[in-house]
């Protein structure tokens, strides 16, 4: 143990353990309950201890799946058979544990979840944690493509502690006018960055094309990766039969992709355990610097649809906390679900135009693979890794769930954290602060002249289905619309520029309509 790793607080928490999992079985693969145990069992032998590790556990928690989110019509929430995942994990390993977590939905919530272990470990109320989550959503729907039955489940008894917010994610009024999926809203984000940027919509593309060629080709790269294909900014930006519009302008190539089978876990301990456990130093890593904090929720309710203040304000407060400046990060893993994350998150977290230095570890979630709530479990799986083969480095790892709404940033290194450690941002002030910014008087029933703010066209693979809207009254007040469902109208809309074209929005049957000039 070097002089440094010897002079580490004894409750101050340490990441020991990783692991990513990989199962392209088809309608064969895992169920999701063992495809969360191989991860597991895999964490916990990476660290390598002297003595069997689940003998010391204290902690299993899971981050929440896709198929049992509340509120959602689908098949996968109607056949959701477990009802108690953390506990059938530990039955699964073998062990039983006093503290069982299971997140709520967001792809925050890994984030969200290290905090609290941490915290927790920090204050002498755990010492040694299983974290993991994933989804084995490909073999589920291969299984009921395949008219295989599908009978996943185990019920042990208990109810998990359930972390994070269970707020939905937008209002109904919103989800009326198609903000609900999304592939349909993030678009919307797209199109306001690059009206802000006074870019045209080939231009736009290219930027994203550029950006993302580059992430495919690091997955290309991935032994854990769902796609090993480095695809050309020709063939991610150009919508082909291969790659149609799935909403403008974003083709498929541009989308996470979620139906996977992929898993992963961390192994979380206090120093002092990871001392008595035999652990090697060299598989240590300290989280320097690590913050949760959310935006306006609505988001016909923020100030505007190409920024982020909670990314701003959680990246500079961890910045502070870890006492880094930008320059000091070596790697990054900015959440990737579509392009708009990405740049909307570079922008905020102050990486420079120019940058050169990568953005993911993984090859992000279009090209890597997005296992629901769960990705950013194995983000950090990676640059663990990372960052173990690069003694010395720091490395930052974003987080996103919702609709750019719930946001998580943690700065990570395997240099000692010396001192006592209390690493996670209080959000507290910060959260009020967002919420106290100044927005736009959103509007529901919408009558009378208007502009557009932003935009996409829904497509379907037939073709085009569906404008959604959000605008500006005259008078400043914002709204929410779609249009008629005019094909040759939204043909048009994807061929010529539409921001802040004007026209007449009217409320008519619960939704506005919006019909350009």
């Amino acid at each position: 143990m070097s002089n440094l790793h010897s002079q580490v607080n004894d409750n101050t928490p340490v990441l020991v353990g990783c692991s990513q999992y990989l199962d392209k079985k088809g309608p064969e693969g895992l169920n999701y309950l063992d495809i969360l145990k191989i991860a597991c069992e895999k964490a916990l032998n990476d660290c390598e201890a002297k003595v069997s590790l689940k003998d010391h556990l204290d902690t299993i928690s899971v981050i929440r799946f896709t198929g049992d989110t509340p509120n959602r019509d689908s098949a996968t929430t109607d056949l959701w058979g477990y009802s108690n995942m953390p506990r059938s994990l530990g039955n699964s390993l073998g062990v039983s544990v006093p503290n069982e977590i299971y997140t709520t939905t967001g792809g925050n919530s890994p984030q969200l979840l290290l905090n609290e272990i941490c915290n927790r470990i920090k204050d002498q109320k755990m010492d040694c944690a299983l974290l993991t989550g994933g989804e084995a959503l490909d073999t589920f729907v291969s299984r009921l493509k395949d008219g295989l039955e599908v009978n996943w489940g185990d019920n042990p008894g208990g109810e998990p502690e359930s972390l994070g917010s269970q707020r939905d994610l937008g209002s109904e009024f919103e989800k009326k006018h198609g903000i609900f999926e999304p592939s349909s809203v993030y678009p919307l984000f797209a199109n306001s960055i690059r009206g802000n940027e006074g870019k045209s919509a080939n231009q736009h593309q290219e930027d994203i094309g550029n950006l993302f060629s580059r992430f495919s080709e690091i997955a290309s790269e991935n032994e854990f990766s769902w796609f090993k294909i480095h695809r050309s900014v020709e063939e991610i930006v150009e919508a082909t039969p291969q790659n149609r519009m799935v909403s403008f302008p974003y083709t498929k190539y541009m989308n996470s992709i979620i139906r996977v089978n992929q898993s992963a876990a961390l192994v979380i301990t206090s120093a002092k355990k990871a001392k008595e456990l035999g652990i090697p130093t060299s598989k240590w890593i300290f989280m320097h610097g690590a913050g949760c904090i959310n935006d306006i929720w609505n988001i016909t309710e923020r100030e505007n649809l190409y920024s982020s203040p909670a990314i701003r304000k959680c990246a500079e407060a961890i910045f502070s906390k870890a006492g880094r400046t930008q320059s000091d990060v070596s790697f990054y893993d900015l959440y990737s679900c579509f392009p708009s994350a990405v740049q909307i998150a570079k922008k905020e977290i102050g990486i420079p135009d120019k940058d050169t230095r990568d953005l993911t570890v993984t090859g992000g979630l279009p090209y890597y693979g997005g296992p629901g709530s769960a990705y950013v479990v194995n983000s950090l799986a990676s640059m663990v890794n990372k960052l173990r083969e690069n003694q010395g480095s720091y490395g930052l790892v974003n987080a996103n769930g919702w609709f750019l709404t719930k946001h998580g940033l943690g700065i990570f290194s395997s240099n000692p954290f010396l001192g006592e450690w209390n690493q996670v941002v209080d959000s507290s002030l910060l959260q009020k602060e967002i919420e106290s910014l100044e927005h736009p008087e959103f509007i529901e029933e919408a009558n009378g002249r208007g502009s557009i703010e932003t935009y996409t066209v829904v497509n379907s693979r037939e073709g085009p289905t569906k404008a959604i809207i959000i605008g500006r009254m005259e008078d400043g007040k914002r709204f929410v619309a779609n249009t008629e469902r005019n094909e040759n109208l939204l043909t048009k809309m994807m061929q010529k520029e539409m921001l802040n074209a004007t026209g007449t929005v009217k409320f008519d049957n619960s939704r506005n309509i919006f019909q350009p000039d």
